[in-house]
Protein backbone atom coordinates (compact mmCIF):
# COMPACT_ATOMS: atom_id res chain seq x y z
CA UNK A 1 0.00 0.00 0.00
CA UNK A 2 1.73 3.99 -0.76
CA UNK A 3 1.27 5.35 2.27
CA UNK A 4 2.61 8.31 0.66
CA UNK A 5 -0.73 9.17 -0.95
CA UNK A 6 -1.96 12.58 -0.13
CA UNK A 7 -5.23 11.68 1.26
CA UNK A 8 -5.41 9.12 4.12
CA UNK A 9 -8.29 7.87 6.31
CA UNK A 10 -7.69 6.03 9.37
CA UNK A 11 -10.46 3.97 10.77
CA UNK A 12 -9.95 2.01 14.15
CA UNK A 13 -12.54 -0.33 15.47
CA UNK A 14 -14.47 -3.73 15.14
CA UNK A 15 -13.93 -6.36 12.69
CA UNK A 16 -16.69 -9.37 13.41
CA UNK A 17 -18.45 -12.02 11.43
CA UNK A 18 -22.22 -11.73 11.01
CA UNK A 19 -24.24 -14.13 11.17
CA UNK A 20 -27.81 -12.53 9.62
CA UNK A 21 -30.70 -14.27 11.02
CA UNK A 22 -33.74 -13.24 8.92
CA UNK A 23 -37.19 -14.06 10.94
CA UNK A 24 -40.55 -12.62 10.67
CA UNK A 25 -40.65 -10.89 14.40
CA UNK A 26 -38.48 -10.22 17.32
CA UNK A 27 -40.65 -11.29 19.69
CA UNK A 28 -40.13 -14.46 22.01
CA UNK A 29 -40.39 -17.26 23.20
CA UNK A 30 -39.86 -18.93 19.84
CA UNK A 31 -38.95 -17.18 16.67
CA UNK A 32 -38.34 -19.88 13.32
CA UNK A 33 -35.01 -17.95 10.97
CA UNK A 34 -36.82 -18.33 7.89
CA UNK A 35 -33.22 -17.24 6.06
CA UNK A 36 -29.34 -17.39 7.01
CA UNK A 37 -26.58 -16.08 5.63
CA UNK A 38 -23.27 -14.85 6.59
CA UNK A 39 -21.16 -12.04 5.86
CA UNK A 40 -17.89 -10.19 6.89
CA UNK A 41 -18.53 -7.02 9.02
CA UNK A 42 -18.07 -5.37 12.33
CA UNK A 43 -18.29 -1.32 12.71
CA UNK A 44 -14.67 -0.67 11.99
CA UNK A 45 -14.64 -2.63 9.01
CA UNK A 46 -17.87 -1.19 7.14
CA UNK A 47 -16.67 1.95 7.57
CA UNK A 48 -13.50 1.43 6.75
CA UNK A 49 -15.20 -0.68 3.61
CA UNK A 50 -17.52 2.46 3.23
CA UNK A 51 -14.52 5.08 3.04
CA UNK A 52 -12.32 3.23 0.50
CA UNK A 53 -15.16 2.70 -1.70
CA UNK A 54 -15.54 6.92 -2.03
CA UNK A 55 -12.49 7.59 -2.12
CA UNK A 56 -11.07 4.81 -4.45
CA UNK A 57 -7.72 5.82 -6.04
CA UNK A 58 -8.00 9.31 -4.58
CA UNK A 59 -7.01 8.13 -1.15
CA UNK A 60 -5.31 5.49 1.62
CA UNK A 61 -7.80 4.02 4.23
CA UNK A 62 -5.45 2.58 6.95
CA UNK A 63 -7.52 -0.04 9.08
CA UNK A 64 -6.46 -0.56 13.14
CA UNK A 65 -8.36 -3.74 14.91
CA UNK A 66 -7.52 -6.99 16.06
CA UNK A 67 -7.96 -10.57 14.87
CA UNK A 68 -7.90 -13.70 16.02
CA UNK A 69 -5.23 -16.55 14.78
CA UNK A 70 -8.27 -17.96 12.81
CA UNK A 71 -9.86 -18.36 9.62
CA UNK A 72 -12.35 -15.50 9.99
CA UNK A 73 -9.33 -13.23 10.83
CA UNK A 74 -7.60 -14.28 7.68
CA UNK A 75 -10.83 -13.73 5.58
CA UNK A 76 -11.09 -10.31 7.12
CA UNK A 77 -7.50 -9.35 5.91
CA UNK A 78 -7.77 -10.69 2.16
CA UNK A 79 -11.38 -8.86 2.02
CA UNK A 80 -9.92 -5.60 3.25
CA UNK A 81 -7.10 -5.86 1.16
CA UNK A 82 -9.14 -6.68 -1.91
CA UNK A 83 -10.58 -3.10 -1.38
CA UNK A 84 -7.02 -1.39 -1.44
CA UNK A 85 -7.33 -0.99 2.42
CA UNK A 86 -4.08 -0.98 4.08
CA UNK A 87 -3.65 -3.69 7.01
CA UNK A 88 -0.68 -2.98 8.43
CA UNK A 89 -1.75 -2.36 12.18
CA UNK A 90 -3.91 -4.63 12.17
CA UNK A 91 -2.77 -7.36 15.26
CA UNK A 92 -3.36 -10.94 15.25
CA UNK A 93 -4.29 -12.23 18.68
CA UNK A 94 -3.50 -15.95 19.28
CA UNK A 95 -6.14 -17.81 22.06
CA UNK A 96 -9.01 -15.60 21.37
CA UNK A 97 -11.30 -15.93 18.55
CA UNK A 98 -12.10 -13.02 15.69
CA UNK A 99 -15.61 -11.08 17.06
CA UNK A 100 -18.85 -12.34 16.03
CA UNK A 101 -21.90 -10.76 15.68
CA UNK A 102 -25.87 -12.68 15.43
CA UNK A 103 -28.14 -10.06 13.53
CA UNK A 104 -31.93 -10.93 13.70
CA UNK A 105 -33.20 -8.78 10.73
CA UNK A 106 -37.21 -8.64 10.62
CA UNK A 107 -39.42 -7.96 7.37
CA UNK A 108 -38.91 -3.94 7.32
CA UNK A 109 -35.28 -4.55 7.38
CA UNK A 110 -34.92 -3.11 11.50
CA UNK A 111 -31.76 -5.51 12.94
CA UNK A 112 -31.21 -6.45 16.45
CA UNK A 113 -27.47 -7.14 17.26
CA UNK A 114 -25.90 -9.65 19.74
CA UNK A 115 -22.07 -8.92 19.62
CA UNK A 116 -19.43 -11.22 20.91
CA UNK A 117 -16.01 -9.11 21.16
CA UNK A 118 -13.22 -11.55 21.21
CA UNK A 119 -10.08 -9.87 19.52
CA UNK A 120 -11.50 -6.85 19.16
CA UNK A 121 -11.65 -6.59 23.35
CA UNK A 122 -8.18 -7.62 23.66
CA UNK A 123 -6.65 -4.47 21.63
CA UNK A 124 -4.51 -2.89 23.49
CA UNK A 125 -2.21 0.89 23.76
CA UNK A 126 0.98 -1.32 23.03
CA UNK A 127 -1.11 -2.77 19.76
CA UNK A 128 -1.02 0.29 18.55
CA UNK A 129 2.24 1.72 19.58
CA UNK A 130 3.23 1.32 15.87
CA UNK A 131 0.79 3.40 14.56
CA UNK A 132 1.52 6.22 17.14
CA UNK A 133 5.41 6.39 16.74
CA UNK A 134 4.75 6.04 12.75
CA UNK A 135 5.39 8.86 10.39
CA UNK A 136 1.42 8.49 9.34
CA UNK A 137 -0.03 12.15 8.93
CA UNK A 138 -3.86 11.45 8.29
CA UNK A 139 -6.28 14.16 6.96
CA UNK A 140 -9.14 12.54 9.55
CA UNK A 141 -9.58 9.79 12.13
CA UNK A 142 -12.32 8.17 12.42
CA UNK A 143 -12.51 5.54 15.69
CA UNK A 144 -15.09 3.38 15.86
CA UNK A 145 -15.50 1.01 18.97
CA UNK A 146 -11.92 0.43 20.02
CA UNK A 147 -11.89 -0.08 23.88
CA UNK A 148 -11.59 3.35 25.43
CA UNK A 149 -7.95 3.28 26.42
CA UNK A 150 -6.85 2.78 22.96
CA UNK A 151 -9.55 5.16 21.54
CA UNK A 152 -7.95 8.09 23.44
CA UNK A 153 -4.70 7.17 22.76
CA UNK A 154 -5.90 7.24 18.98
CA UNK A 155 -7.87 10.49 19.28
CA UNK A 156 -5.00 12.32 20.99
CA UNK A 157 -2.42 11.24 18.32
CA UNK A 158 -4.40 12.50 14.99
CA UNK A 159 -4.86 15.83 16.86
CA UNK A 160 -1.05 16.36 17.03
CA UNK A 161 -0.73 15.70 13.46
CA UNK A 162 -3.73 18.43 12.54
CA UNK A 163 -6.37 15.61 11.68
CA UNK A 164 -10.07 15.88 11.90
CA UNK A 165 -10.78 13.67 14.61
CA UNK A 166 -14.90 11.58 14.11
CA UNK A 167 -15.98 9.15 17.10
CA UNK A 168 -18.85 7.10 17.03
CA UNK A 169 -18.64 5.63 19.98
CA UNK A 170 -21.63 2.73 19.39
CA UNK A 171 -21.75 0.34 22.09
CA UNK A 172 -19.44 2.25 24.20
CA UNK A 173 -22.44 4.83 24.93
CA UNK A 174 -23.56 3.24 27.72
CA UNK A 175 -20.72 3.64 29.61
CA UNK A 176 -21.46 7.22 30.57
CA UNK A 177 -19.95 10.40 29.43
CA UNK A 178 -18.19 10.90 32.90
CA UNK A 179 -16.27 7.32 31.75
CA UNK A 180 -16.14 8.85 28.07
CA UNK A 181 -15.00 12.35 29.11
CA UNK A 182 -11.05 11.06 28.12
CA UNK A 183 -12.10 10.88 24.79
CA UNK A 184 -14.74 13.26 24.18
CA UNK A 185 -12.10 15.80 24.84
CA UNK A 186 -9.61 15.02 22.41
CA UNK A 187 -11.89 14.77 19.09
CA UNK A 188 -13.79 17.23 17.04
CA UNK A 189 -17.04 15.80 16.04
CA UNK A 190 -19.11 13.05 17.73
CA UNK A 191 -21.54 10.66 16.06
CA UNK A 192 -23.33 8.62 17.47
CA UNK A 193 -26.97 7.79 16.74
CA UNK A 194 -30.05 9.58 18.88
CA UNK A 195 -30.29 6.61 20.48
CA UNK A 196 -26.63 6.43 21.98
CA UNK A 197 -26.22 9.90 22.26
CA UNK A 198 -29.39 9.92 24.87
CA UNK A 199 -28.12 6.99 26.50
CA UNK A 200 -24.42 8.64 26.96
CA UNK A 201 -25.42 11.86 28.33
CA UNK A 202 -28.88 11.09 30.21
CA UNK A 203 -30.37 13.74 28.36
CA UNK A 204 -33.96 13.92 27.11
CA UNK A 205 -33.53 15.82 24.20
CA UNK A 206 -30.47 16.13 21.42
CA UNK A 207 -30.14 19.67 21.92
CA UNK A 208 -29.85 18.76 25.88
CA UNK A 209 -27.39 16.39 25.15
CA UNK A 210 -25.29 18.58 23.23
CA UNK A 211 -25.32 20.72 26.06
CA UNK A 212 -23.81 18.68 28.26
CA UNK A 213 -21.23 16.79 25.61
CA UNK A 214 -20.03 21.02 25.24
CA UNK A 215 -19.57 21.52 29.48
CA UNK A 216 -16.96 18.60 28.46
CA UNK A 217 -15.02 20.17 24.97
CA UNK A 218 -16.67 23.05 24.41
CA UNK A 219 -15.80 23.43 20.25
CA UNK A 220 -16.97 19.49 20.14
CA UNK A 221 -19.48 19.29 17.18
CA UNK A 222 -22.12 16.90 17.38
CA UNK A 223 -23.39 15.07 14.43
CA UNK A 224 -26.77 12.83 15.53
CA UNK A 225 -27.42 10.41 13.26
CA UNK A 226 -31.58 9.69 13.02
CA UNK A 227 -32.86 6.70 10.80
CA UNK A 228 -34.81 7.30 8.24
CA UNK A 229 -35.35 11.07 9.52
CA UNK A 230 -32.01 11.72 8.87
CA UNK A 231 -28.93 13.35 10.64
CA UNK A 232 -28.11 16.61 12.11
CA UNK A 233 -25.10 18.73 12.37
CA UNK A 234 -24.90 20.71 15.56
CA UNK A 235 -22.15 23.31 14.99
CA UNK A 236 -21.00 25.85 17.11
CA UNK A 237 -23.76 28.50 15.90
CA UNK A 238 -25.69 26.74 13.86
CA UNK A 239 -27.54 23.35 13.39
CA UNK A 240 -27.33 21.41 9.58
CA UNK A 241 -30.46 19.29 8.72
CA UNK A 242 -30.40 16.19 6.20
CA UNK A 243 -33.82 14.18 5.51
CA UNK A 244 -33.64 10.89 5.38
CA UNK A 245 -33.81 9.34 2.12
CA UNK A 246 -36.73 6.21 2.12
CA UNK A 247 -35.20 3.47 -0.39
CA UNK A 248 -37.91 3.69 -2.27
CA UNK A 249 -37.62 6.96 -3.64
CA UNK A 250 -34.33 5.58 -4.86
CA UNK A 251 -36.18 3.16 -6.87
CA UNK A 252 -34.83 0.34 -4.19
CA UNK A 253 -36.27 -2.01 -1.58
CA UNK A 254 -35.12 -2.10 2.10
CA UNK A 255 -33.74 -5.32 2.77
CA UNK A 256 -31.39 -4.46 6.11
CA UNK A 257 -30.25 -1.98 7.96
CA UNK A 258 -27.16 -3.70 9.32
CA UNK A 259 -24.26 -1.09 9.11
CA UNK A 260 -26.38 1.39 7.55
CA UNK A 261 -24.54 3.66 10.39
CA UNK A 262 -21.14 2.94 9.62
CA UNK A 263 -21.50 3.69 5.91
CA UNK A 264 -22.45 6.83 6.81
CA UNK A 265 -20.06 7.61 8.91
CA UNK A 266 -17.20 6.11 6.67
CA UNK A 267 -18.49 8.07 3.71
CA UNK A 268 -19.15 11.64 6.10
CA UNK A 269 -15.45 11.55 7.27
CA UNK A 270 -13.96 10.27 3.81
CA UNK A 271 -15.81 13.40 1.93
CA UNK A 272 -14.71 15.91 4.48
CA UNK A 273 -11.12 14.32 3.88
CA UNK A 274 -11.25 15.57 0.10
CA UNK A 275 -12.94 18.61 0.78
CA UNK A 276 -16.52 18.49 0.46
CA UNK A 277 -18.22 21.06 3.13
CA UNK A 278 -19.92 19.48 6.10
CA UNK A 279 -23.38 19.72 4.91
CA UNK A 280 -23.00 18.00 1.34
CA UNK A 281 -20.43 15.22 2.92
CA UNK A 282 -24.23 14.59 5.06
CA UNK A 283 -26.11 14.16 2.28
CA UNK A 284 -23.19 12.00 0.40
CA UNK A 285 -23.23 10.11 3.50
CA UNK A 286 -27.27 9.81 3.69
CA UNK A 287 -27.04 8.53 0.15
CA UNK A 288 -24.44 6.02 0.65
CA UNK A 289 -26.25 4.82 3.61
CA UNK A 290 -29.63 4.39 1.76
CA UNK A 291 -28.16 1.90 -1.08
CA UNK A 292 -26.57 0.00 1.93
CA UNK A 293 -30.21 -0.79 2.82
CA UNK A 294 -31.02 -2.04 0.25
CA UNK A 295 -28.56 -4.72 0.42
CA UNK A 296 -28.74 -7.90 2.51
CA UNK A 297 -24.82 -7.79 3.95
CA UNK A 298 -23.43 -4.83 5.82
CA UNK A 299 -20.82 -3.77 3.70
CA UNK A 300 -23.35 -2.52 0.76
CA UNK A 301 -21.76 0.91 0.68
CA UNK A 302 -21.82 2.00 -2.87
CA UNK A 303 -18.58 2.99 -4.73
CA UNK A 304 -18.10 6.01 -5.64
CA UNK A 305 -19.17 5.76 -9.40
CA UNK A 306 -22.14 4.19 -7.72
CA UNK A 307 -22.76 6.98 -5.74
CA UNK A 308 -22.42 9.40 -7.75
CA UNK A 309 -25.09 8.00 -10.11
CA UNK A 310 -27.47 8.59 -7.50
CA UNK A 311 -25.85 11.65 -5.75
CA UNK A 312 -28.54 14.50 -7.82
CA UNK A 313 -31.38 12.76 -6.76
CA UNK A 314 -30.44 12.25 -3.18
CA UNK A 315 -29.29 16.22 -3.03
CA UNK A 316 -32.55 17.04 -4.07
CA UNK A 317 -34.59 14.48 -1.48
CA UNK A 318 -32.26 15.08 1.40
CA UNK A 319 -33.53 19.19 1.53
CA UNK A 320 -29.78 19.76 2.96
CA UNK A 321 -31.01 22.85 5.64
CA UNK A 322 -29.05 25.45 7.93
CA UNK A 323 -30.93 26.97 10.81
Amino acid sequence: MDRNKKIKVIVAGSLNYDTMLFVNRFAPPKVRVRALARYLGGSGGNAATAAARFLGVRGTVIMVGAIGNDEVGRQHIDALRSEGIDTSFIVTKDGVESGQAFVAVNPSGETAIYSYYGANEALNDADVRPLLNSDVKPAAVLIMNPPIEVAEAIAGWARERGAMVVWDPGSLSHEGIDKLDGIIRRVDIIAPNKDELLSMTRATSVEEAVERLRQINPGLRVLSKEGIKGSRLFMEDRVLIVRGIPTERLGLRTRSTSGCGDAYVGVFTAAVSVGHDFIDAMVLATCAATINASREGPRGSPRYTELMEYASECRRLAEPTVI
